[in-house]
């Protein structure tokens, strides 16, 4: 069903797979025009045809979001193609799965650049043109960039970021009329093929979570697609999510403590499968 979004123009970063394909077609399904992004431009061929068999107007513009150049190139395109940008979800992301001790330094900076400057440029390159049209600019965090979490320190590092960059964009540019607003993510399924990085850099399999802790796909991007909707500053996704924030708002000795504990029960078991 066409809602407000009817005429409306979408950048959707990292959506070749996963929540940002989901969003993507969630918008379109309300009536958006989409523009899908990634690294692979295979890989978002497919997704445009398939997107297109549904009925849908999808460009796709392949760039490193990480590069301001780059981003200039997304939306230039996008303006050369639909005319003008009324919303923009900043959601691609890399993450990793070692210590900070057995990280290369290489592999950190890829990883918290992706989650900053993957956000950040995108957002400098569209101002000019979300000024004019009022819309919506959407960073895609996670409960890791509530907390500090073992074995994720360069991702928790770069989703922490987004939250003093989204309050510093409310602040700054709250006379342009433009929406800035947040997600933290709880635990969501992921694409079978999705991975993460290891400590030298080798892509591995996502970590396996309880399945009942899970929100599919399309859950979480009707949460982001309400919120854009409904211009909402924040929101935290899931009865856990909501739990955990409270949690760590009100008791951070309790957090620190069952966090330390179970990274050292990790810790010990590695080594005694190691032996």
């Amino acid at each position: 069903m066409k809602s407000t979004f009817l005429n409306k123009v979408a950048i959707i970063t990292g959506s070749s797979g996963g929540i940002g394909k989901a969003t993507a077609i969630g918008l379109a399904k309300q009536g958006a025009s989409i523009v899908i992004n990634g690294r692979n431009q295979e890989k978002l061929e497919l997704v445009k045809k398939e997107l297109e068999q549904m009925g849908f107007d999808v460009l796709a513009v392949a760039a490193d979001i990480t590069s301001y150049e780059e981003c200039e190139r997304l939306m230039q395109e996008t303006v050369n193609h639909f005319g003008k940008i009324d919303i923009l979800v900043n959601n691609a992301s890399l993450t990793m799965d070692d210590s900070f001790e057995n990280l290369h330094p290489d592999i950190f900076t890829k990883v918290f650049l992706s989650n900053t400057l993957g956000t950040i440029m995108p957002t400098k390159a569209a101002l000019p043109y979300m000024k004019l049209t009022k819309g919506s600019v959407m960073f895609i965090s996670s409960l890791a960039g509530m907390h500090g979490l073992p074995a994720g320190s360069a991702y928790c590092a770069g989703k922490m970021s987004l939250t003093a960059f989204w309050q510093s964009m409310r602040i700054e540019l709250n006379y342009t009329g433009i929406h800035f607003g947040i997600c933290y993510v709880s635990f969501t399924q992921n694409d079978a093929s999705k991975r993460m990085l290891s400590s030298d850099g080798k892509l591995v399999p996502i970590q396996k979570r309880p399945e009942i802790l899970k929100q599919s796909q399309e859950q979480v991007a009707s949460a982001i697609i309400k919120s854009i909707k409904e211009r909402r500053a924040k929101v935290v996704l899931s009865v856990f999510g909501n739990i955990t924030e409270w949690v760590f708002r009100y008791f951070p000795r309790l957090v620190m403590f069952t966090i330390v504990s179970l990274n050292e029960k990790k810790m010990n078991l590695q080594e005694s499968n190691a032996k």
